[in-house]
């Protein structure tokens, strides 16, 4: 009960400073009595049930955590989190009734890429701030709208985007190996994937890697075995994986089941222990780069660990540290942005203004917004640990 008692006061003293940030606005005005409504449409079930349920229980506990701590301004959160069971049409729907008719201020989500394209145009329209927490795919900020080019100005995101990931994973493996021929594999239909695989054949070139083929799949395949075949025959140094859920796992086991042993390198994809522990000890030294890393020295971060640890009786993962961060930025936003709790599109507004200069120590380490509203900070290069979870590789400083 004291370990529990002492976890519980770090966070709290740590949520109540992250809520007083420096990034300007007013933040005096008592909320005292009020409720702030948030939203978020998170992949429960489906494919993207790997990496939705993380994203939701770390939003729950910060609010649990804030409003331990006295709410923001007085005022409690409530947070209402709908599965949209990893389905573009669920999740745009989804959003759509927590937007019009459960008033929400604002929204986490969604879990996916592929549903991503239908939410954050519709959030934007309907000019509610949105918050991506774990979608990585192009064209999520600024440019929800492309091949529109008008701005997404409600769109923000806090996880870190392929275009960076990607190529950061790529360049770390390459100076450490050398390697001088790749096989990318790639789910053809879904966002996630398919951009995955686009920033995989747009980087290799950079550091001498020789792309023998592209072998594209659907997600829905049920034996991918003929695909690794082929991967596999090609003897390349390194497979590259673009795909979600349960799919790199399957992979890796398969090519190593013909005797590959070779190098795996993916995106944001690999980084849950769901996907670490499916692949075993088939995906030992597999790579990848990531906005969050368990053991990293933030001081905001072992709070955050040991807390959800209780909470939940596990580990987190980035997209629990992504998750938790996302509610963080809300309320932070929510305190400086002098909300009236009358004026529902006013109070949108302000807090979308406010969101633009969060300034915050998180679990991520410090944070804060790009003008283009994407995220700013460390990349960690890790690697599976062959029972489920990761060690690091090599810390890359927020540039």
């Amino acid at each position: 009960m004291i370990r529990i008692r002492v976890v519980s006061w770090l966070v709290v003293t740590f949520l109540v400073a992250a809520c007083g940030s420096t990034g300007g606005g007013g933040g005096g005005n008592s909320y005292s009595g009020k409720t702030i409504n948030l939203g978020a449409v998170f992949s429960i079930t489906g494919p993207g049930g790997v990496y939705g349920p993380q994203s939701r229980d770390g939003a729950m506990l910060a609010v649990k955590q804030i409003n331990a701590s006295g709410g923001v301004n007085g005022a409690k959160i409530d947070l209402t989190v709908q599965d949209d069971a990893s389905d573009k049409a669920q999740s745009a729907q989804k959003a759509q009734g927590l937007i019009q008719s459960n008033n929400v201020l604002a929204m986490l989500g969604p879990t996916l890429s592929n549903s991503a394209v239908a939410v954050h145009p519709l959030a934007d329209s309907l000019k509610t701030p949105i918050l991506a927490v774990s979608t990585t795919g192009i064209h999520i900020v600024p440019d929800c709208k492309f091949p529109d080019t008008s701005p997404c100005s409600y769109v923000f995101r806090d996880s870190l985007g392929e275009q960076t990931a990607i190529p950061d994973n790529i360049k770390a493996y390459a100076e450490d190996q050398h390697p001088k021929t790749g096989v990318l594999l790639v789910a053809q239909d879904d966002k996630f994937s398919s951009d995955g695989g686009t920033i995989v054949v747009n980087t290799v070139g950079q550091y001498n890697i020789t792309l023998l083929k592209v072998i594209k799949f659907s997600k829905n395949d049920a034996d991918l075995s003929p695909y690794v075949t082929q991967a596999v025959q090609l003897k390349p140094d390194v497979i590259f994986i673009t795909s979600l859920g349960g799919i790199p796992a399957k992979i890796m086991n398969a090519a190593r089941n013909q005797g590959w042993q070779g190098q795996f390198l993916g995106g944001n994809g690999f980084n849950t222990a769901t996907v670490s522990k499916q692949a075993g000890a088939a995906g030992k030294g597999a790579r990848s780069a990531s906005a969050w890393y368990i053991g990293n020295t933030f001081p905001s971060n072992k709070a955050f660990v040991d807390s959800y640890k209780t909470e939940y009786n596990k580990d987190p993962d980035q997209f629990a540290a992504q998750g938790f961060t996302g509610v963080m930025i809300l309320a932070d936003a929510a305190k400086r942005a002098n909300l009236t709790f009358t004026d529902l599109a006013g109070d949108r507004t302000k807090l979308r203004s406010a969101m633009e200069s969060v300034n915050i120590q998180t679990p991520l380490g410090p944070f804060q917004f790009t003008s283009t509203h994407d995220v700013k900070q460390t990349v960690w290069v890790i690697q599976m640990d062959g029972a489920g979870g990761f060690t690091l590789v090599k810390e890359i400083p927020a540039s």
